[in-house]
């Protein structure tokens, strides 16, 4: 049982130096009781506003409510934050929005990602980001390899029209991020778009297994669908579905070993109501080495990176479909045509690092 939620932004790296600016918190009426803003950092002046659903954030941006020199963290469970447009947002302002709508979100969760926010480095996150593109840009596809159960695909990282996207290292003015920080993500368009006549240039086999992320969206859900059909993915943890990818499509998957049926049998269900979801819609490269998965269903846990950096794949993309699945692949390996290794553990990540729970 939490009794209270600490937001420290001194401790936050992303936002850089404090000096003249205002720190602002954006949060709903059912947990701000249970917040303590810790003033530590020498910001000009600390505010709290209120976000209720219903209630316009891009007009909080556009009255002046939340100022401009501005640092802003949203921890808004209880309402769905948009990330506002570039225009909206301004220049010259930072903005931190924590994932913390789409995936049941308590007290007890807030907390634990605070403490990842606190840990996180921008500064190393920098770094590997830097390293992760100069490899990159030294081959011309990446491989992705999950050698325990066999397989491989190529991926086109240079074709014309993808959009890469960087949630990781320092905010300059004018820009936002997800955080948890640390993933470095490629889809076929911008990220809050959808086209199914677009692909990901992916092609070979790829393994799902690891840790699977249900995000519910704006359209009406019901949080107990939301339940049993993560409860349905829960498999992925102990069995494999191993899946044939044409111009990134599933054509064909199929369970590693028979004890994976019932999960396979969910992933051909989701399909066969939506075609959607047989597109590898994303691939995200999660580099946050400060965060332990938390057990459950929990949007946050998506930039889990292990030591050396881990996989994840996207399938789905909300309000489009339903659901947006991510699923965490510590088995994934991201390979240059050389064999240096971009991003994981050569081989797969030798082990998880799960947190302890509550």
């Amino acid at each position: 049982m939490v009794t209270g939620l600490v937001v420290n932004p001194a401790r936050y790296s992303q936002f850089g130096p404090a000096e003249g600016s205002v720190f602002c918190l954006v949060t709903n009426p059912e947990i701000v009781d249970l917040i303590t803003v810790v003033r530590d950092a020498p910001y000009a002046d600390y505010r709290t506003v209120l976000i209720s659903a219903g209630d316009d954030f891009d007009q909080l941006l556009t009255d002046g409510t939340i100022p401009e020199e501005s640092h802003t963290l949203v921890i808004s469970p209880y309402r769905f934050f948009e990330s506002p447009a570039p225009e909206v947002l301004g220049g010259r302002r930072k903005l931190l929005g924590m994932a913390s709508n789409s995936t049941p979100t308590t007290p007890e969760v807030i907390e634990h990602f605070l403490k990842v926010m606190e840990k996180s480095s921008a500064r190393e996150q920098t770094e590997f980001s830097e390293r992760f593109f100069e490899l990159a840009e030294s081959t011309e596809n990446l491989v992705y390899v999950d050698e325990r159960h066999g397989t491989r695909a190529v991926l086109d990282h240079f074709a014309e029209g993808l959009v890469w996207n960087q949630q990781a290292g320092f905010l300059e003015w004018g820009e936002q991020q997800i955080v948890p920080s640390g993933e470095i993500s490629v889809l076929p368009i911008e990220i809050i778009e959808f086209d199914e006549n677009l692909y990901l240039p992916l092609e070979g086999q790829v393994a799902f297994r690891g840790f699977p992320i249900l995000h519910s969206g704006t359209p009406s859900f019901s949080r107990r669908d939301q339940a049993r059909l993560q409860e349905g993915l829960a498999g992925l943890q102990e069995h494999a579905i191993v899946a044939d990818v044409t111009k990134g499509k599933i054509t064909s998957l199929r369970p590693f070993e028979p004890e994976g049926k019932p999960v396979a049998e969910v992933f051909d269900a989701l399909i066969s109501v939506d075609s959607r979801y047989a597109l590898v819609w994303e691939i995200g490269h999660a580099l946050n080495t400060s965060l332990d998965i938390l057990p459950g269903n929990h949007a946050m846990n998506e930039v889990y990176g292990g030591e050396h950096g881990c996989l994840h794949w996207g399938l789905g993309l909300t309000p489009f479909t339903q659901y947006h699945l991510d699923i965490i692949s510590p088995d994934t390996t991201v390979y240059t045509e050389n064999g240096e290794v971009v991003l994981g553990d050569k081989g797969g990540a030798p082990s998880v690092r799960i947190a302890g729970g509550f």
